[in-house]
């Protein structure tokens, strides 16, 4: 049986038309458009890995925005515990002007009993700026404290969410960089992790509202109390 197929296949071959000249060349030119077809696709893919990396560009460019957002929020959480700092040394001199006039009182109801209603008056006014001493200390001290724990919360929260898209970032970057013989395919698809992280960032990071069970014991929006301007 094997070796009649065998006698088939070299007749088959033998009664084959050789190909003419024009034939050859049209083979060729259709080999020629299928390459140029393959190459058109191949430009058209590293066109589309192109366009996905200045996307995942822009969006780490949003990122960086809202990083230097965040930073600025926190230049002014520093700036108000300064002002709190401020107002604590106004206290401390509302304290020693206080402290003036009660000598002051003190020494002049000592020389003259005609002058115990100007002592009086010292005295009430030195009791008025204790009072409002001890009200700007108390302010001060609860704002200080406010804005520590709040900056606080709010640095924890933030790194928190922030270490493990990172970390997706930087390794696929160093990847990258150490691999630059990767295939399309899989720099595409190591482009679109990157891309998902910067919407992780984008998207979660830098909310300060409570997003995960195990954020429920950070509060990083200081609770300030409205207070009448005197």
């Amino acid at each position: 049986m094997g070796a009649t197929d065998e006698e088939g296949g070299r007749e088959a071959s033998a009664e084959r038309v050789p190909w003419t000249g024009e034939e050859r060349r049209a083979g060729a030119r259709a080999r020629e458009r299928a390459a140029d077809a393959r190459d058109v696709t191949a430009d058209a893919r590293s066109a589309s890995a192109d366009a996905r990396e200045l996307e995942a560009d822009v969006r780490q460019l949003d990122t960086d925005a809202q990083l230097l957002d965040a930073e600025t929020r926190t230049r002014d959480a520093d700036d108000r515990a300064v002002e709190a700092e401020v107002r604590l040394a106004e206290a401390n001199v509302h304290i020693q002007l206080a402290k003036e006039h009660l000598v002051a009182a003190a020494a002049q109801a000592a020389q003259a009993d005609h002058k115990a209603e100007d002592a009086e008056r010292l005295m009430s006014f030195a009791d008025d700026q204790l009072v409002v001493a001890a009200a700007k200390l108390a302010e001060a001290t609860s704002d200080s404290e406010e804005y520590q724990r709040a900056l606080y919360h709010y640095t924890q929260l933030v790194r928190h969410r922030i270490v493990n898209p990172l970390q997706v970032i930087v390794g696929v970057a160093q990847t990258l960089r150490m691999r630059p013989d990767l295939p399309a395919d899989e720099r595409l698809a190591m482009l679109d992790a990157v891309v998902a992280q910067a919407d992780v960032l984008e998207r979660v990071c830098l909310a300060p509202k409570i997003m995960h069970p195990s954020e429920r014991g950070l509060d990083p929006v200081p609770a300030l109390q409205q207070r009448a301007v005197a």
